[in-house]
């Protein structure tokens, strides 16, 4: 491969000596204006069409990016006005039921009352229902109504009663 790229080159000089010199001057001068057209088509022209249409959309592309920011605005809103949307009735019933059951407090009575729920456990370790209490009230969002907790014979338990319903319920 080299030895012809070496018989071209070689041969390429070999013609270019037999031109007469004002024939040199004229293809040295073509090959320079050749060079000079095919680096303006080949590189600047393309790049100045290219710069020339990014500068014409660029204001179209900032507005669309200014909504995009506002949409976003709007769904981290609507979803954190979701995140804490109470559930009620049955749904909260069936909250509440399966939290004390991960929790471990025995045969609760759940009653549906409307939109909020009635909860009576017998013979509870009172430390153990509070907590639940408090960590039903942060993360289902409800709020207390009404508590009733009478004391055992063996200490540290109670016969509670609570109504909740969501935190939004007036």
């Amino acid at each position: 491969m080299e030895a012809q790229i070496r018989a071209i080159k070689a041969a390429l000089t070999e013609w270019f000596e037999a031109r007469e010199p004002r024939e040199k001057r004229m293809l040295v001068a073509g090959g320079a204006l050749l060079a000079v057209v095919l680096l303006y088509s080949l590189l600047w022209a393309p790049a100045w069409d290219g710069c020339s249409r990014i500068r014409a959309s660029l204001p179209l592309l900032q507005d669309e990016v200014a909504q995009m920011q506002t949409q976003l605005d709007e769904v981290r809103s609507l979803k954190g006005a979701a995140a804490i949307r109470a559930p009620q009735g049955l749904a909260l019933r069936d909250a509440l039921t399966t939290s004390l059951s991960q929790v471990g407090i025995p045969a609760p009575q759940i009653t549906v009352l409307g939109k909020g729920v009635q909860v009576e456990v017998k013979n509870v370790p009172f430390g153990v229902w509070m907590g639940w209490l408090d960590e039903v009230r942060r993360s289902d969002h409800v709020r207390v109504v009404s508590a009733h907790a009478t004391g055992e014979a063996q200490p540290g338990h109670a016969n509670v009663s609570v109504t909740v319903q969501p935190a939004a319920e007036q």
